[in-house]
């Protein structure tokens, strides 16, 4: 049985952490530079994902 492929996500969430933004990218190279691009507004999380799991998270 082989792995499932899960995209690595940039999901941003408002202050009721309800999701306003969930983009895929198909590697962690291409997910790691538009999240680091990505400026959270107030009341915003960031995260990159992959899947569900977070790797990085950004708020302000």
């Amino acid at each position: 049985m082989g792995k499932l492929h899960v995209s690595h996500r940039i999901v941003i969430r408002d202050e009721n952490d309800r999701i306003i933004s969930d983009e895929p990218y198909d590697n962690f190279v291409d997910g790691k530079a538009a999240f680091d691009r990505v400026e959270a507004l107030p009341g915003q999380t960031i995260s990159l994902q992959h899947g569900a799991r977070v790797i990085f998270k950004k708020f302000r």
